[in-house]
């Protein structure tokens, strides 16, 4: 069996020779030193047919850890793999935010025998975390914590501790209620450790707090984690009733996810969740809308080339420029269309700020405008040894460029205002509007310095 460092991650193929080579004791083995988020990475690329005898390996905690780190689409393969009884043991090892989210990854039907399947303290549990929205706070909470009320005493409050340490997991400090469950404060375990005995915990708790309703989107929910350096945060109902927690490992993947989603999305891809799955057909359908669109401003851009052939017959040079113009154009719309997107959704920009960041974009687009041409236009004149022609290119690009920052900026905050993804139907539009920009501007200069 093969040894590993801390900074060497095992291979698949050192799992599937393990596997063909019958020895279920070293299998074994290499199973349980493996964590759960490498064995899932190992199970996304292993032969399918190796499957069942991996899993045969596994206990109940193992599978239940290897479900939460499967990605969505691997999680229906690895159901089919289980037993009804490994499949209920496995949800009942889960915390319930995470019980909640992996059963809603199931087929429906699945989902249902699961929850019958659990016992009902667990089943209740998860039921109430399936009716908030899976992007909401209520739907990123578990309902696992420590809350003691405020009249306990600092030994009441650590027995507490001590009855629900396995139920809880991680644990940084326990949440303080008055006799209605309403949150009033917490307080740090460190704090409490040090405390008398008889002290109540009236007297130590922090007053001072952060806590959301389980409407609150999740990305709000990592802004408020991000921005006041949080380990968990509180959820509560209107009246101040403590409900759940949400936890930092949780907001780690929001963030990913975000951040994937915006990436993907500026490529065009609607639905990012099918990118990194076999569904080939669902992912060409996803893309092909705004392949569509830009094909047909290209035949835009075409047509416009085409004018530029009849209109300057004998000033075949200009057309040597095009490209140059369009791109330079397209670059700089494409920035600034990413600048303003991902400021959306860090919440760095939004509609109040906006004018100054419109304001803000455009005085750059005309500083890297005027160099860029003063830059291209002199290439031009010493090149071609046209002075007339260096201005035409020169100014066609400081305007160009002007113009396709300006649209980077009013496009993705238009679609913004109309409550559609910015991420999503700007970066092809933006690219696509650039090219018939530039062209556009390049010709009608042309026109007003050269004439027809």
């Amino acid at each position: 069996m093969p040894e590993y460092r801390q900074d060497k991650r095992p291979e698949v193929d050192d799992l599937e020779a393990l596997v063909e080579g019958g020895d279920e004791r070293a299998l074994k083995r290499f199973l349980m030193l493996l964590h759960p988020a490498d064995m899932a990475t190992l199970f996304d690329t292993l032969d399918r047919d190796y499957w069942s005898r991996v899993i045969a390996l596994l206990d109940t905690g193992q599978i239940s850890d290897l479900m939460e780190e499967l990605p969505d689409h691997l999680r229906d393969d690895l159901a089919d793999h289980l037993s009804p009884v490994q499949l209920t043991g496995a949800f009942e090892e889960m915390a319930s935010d995470d019980a909640a989210d992996v059963i809603t990854d199931l087929p429906p039907q699945l989902a249902r025998a699961v929850l019958t399947a659990l016992p009902s303290e667990d089943r209740l549990e998860v039921e109430t975390l399936l009716r908030y929205p899976e992007d909401s706070a209520g739907g990123l909470m578990q309902l696992e914590l420590v809350s003691v009320a405020e009249r306990a005493s600092v030994d009441e409050a650590v027995e507490a501790i001590r009855s629900n340490s396995e139920e809880v997991g991680d644990l940084h400090f326990v949440y303080v209620v008055d006799d209605e469950r309403r949150l009033t404060g917490w307080l740090p375990l460190d704090k409490l450790i040090l405390a008398r005995p008889r002290q109540t915990i009236a007297e130590l708790a922090d007053r001072d707090y952060h806590a959301v309703t389980p409407e609150v989107d999740q990305e709000e929910v990592a802004r408020i984690f991000s921005r006041y350096d949080l380990i968990a945060l509180p959820v509560v109902d209107a009246d101040g009733m403590l409900l759940g927690r949400i936890m930092h490992d949780d907001i780690v993947d929001v963030i990913e996810e975000e951040a994937d989603e915006d990436i993907l999305r500026l490529a065009g891809a609607e639905e990012p969740e099918l990118v990194y799955t076999n569904k080939i057909f669902s992912i060409a359908s996803a893309r092909l809308p705004w392949l569509i669109a830009n094909a047909f401003g290209g035949l835009v851009s075409g047509s416009l080339l085409w004018r530029f052939r009849i209109g300057f017959p004998k000033m075949l040079t200009l057309m040597i420029f095009i490209p140059v113009i369009a791109a330079m154009g397209g670059n700089v719309g494409t920035q600034s269309s990413v600048i303003v997107i991902r400021g959306f959704a860090t919440g760095r920009v939004d509609l109040n700020n906006l004018g100054r960041v419109v304001a803000k974009e455009v005085l750059i687009g005309l500083i890297m405008g005027i160099i860029c041409g003063l830059t291209v236009g002199l290439f031009t004149r010493l090149w071609q040894g046209d002075a007339i022609l260096g201005l035409t290119v020169g100014l066609a690009m400081a305007a160009a460029m002007l113009v396709s920052t300006l649209m980077g900026v009013l496009i993705p905050s238009f679609f913004r205002l109309v409550k559609i993804d910015p991420a999503l139907a700007s970066g092809p539009l933006v690219t696509t509007s650039n090219d018939i920009i530039g062209i556009s501007i390049y010709y009608l200069v042309a026109l007003l310095i050269i004439g027809g």
